[in-house]
């Protein structure tokens, strides 16, 4: 009996340190996959926060870029505000000059525009009272050739007139003439404005 109890001793002796060292094994085993898994962790959090603050940084720089174009729109319209205040005062002065100059103004922009053929000029009914009674005889002497004849008909207009040629007519109302040079001007006045205000 005795040598079968040695037996039966080492067995489980033999057995013991078979389930020891497995057990050591595992515990081995799932510490290096805690140590893997913390260590992946660790790796897709920082990868989260650099995608984080990445992406905040895009947020900004959109929300920063959005905000320049918004300033650089509202600067733009309240800049074209402006201009178009400065047309419309220039025709209000225009509209307001004293007879002699206003007179001399109309003159010198009918000449201008004026066909070299026989035509009509038509005023506001304002406006004809405004005219000398030499004025188409005086208007007719600075033409080189044609002839204008001033129109019983009136135009609804602040300042200026309308040439007409046969039912073709040429509009020289002030309104007319500034909004035809307003792209040109507008460079103009954007510099005189505002260049130097910015400087």
């Amino acid at each position: 009996m005795a040598g079968l109890d040695k037996i039966l001793e080492s067995i489980k002796a033999e057995s013991d340190e078979a389930v020891a060292q497995r057990i050591n094994s595992a515990k081995s085993r799932a510490e290096e996959i805690k140590k893997e898994a913390e260590d992946s962790v660790k790796d897709e959090c920082r990868s989260i926060e650099e995608r984080g603050k990445k992406s905040a940084e895009d947020t900004v720089s959109r929300a920063e870029s959005a905000a320049a174009l918004l300033k650089r729109k509202a600067i733009l319209s309240e800049k074209q505000e402006i201009i178009a205040e400065v047309f419309d005062e220039a025709e209000k002065k225009l509209v307001s000059l004293p007879d002699a100059q206003y007179i001399d103004t109309i003159t010198k922009i009918a000449v201008k525009n004026a066909l070299p053929e026989d035509g009509t000029i038509i005023f506001s009914a304002a406006d004809k009272k405004r005219l000398p009674s030499s004025f188409e005889k005086d208007l007719n002497s600075k033409l080189k050739k044609g002839k204008l004849t001033l129109s019983s008909e009136t135009i609804d207009t602040a300042g200026g007139f309308v040439l007409s040629y046969g039912g073709v007519e040429q509009n020289c109302t002030f309104h007319a003439l500034i909004d035809a040079g307003r792209e040109r001007l507008t460079d103009k006045v954007s510099k005189v404005l505002f260049d130097k205000a910015e400087a």
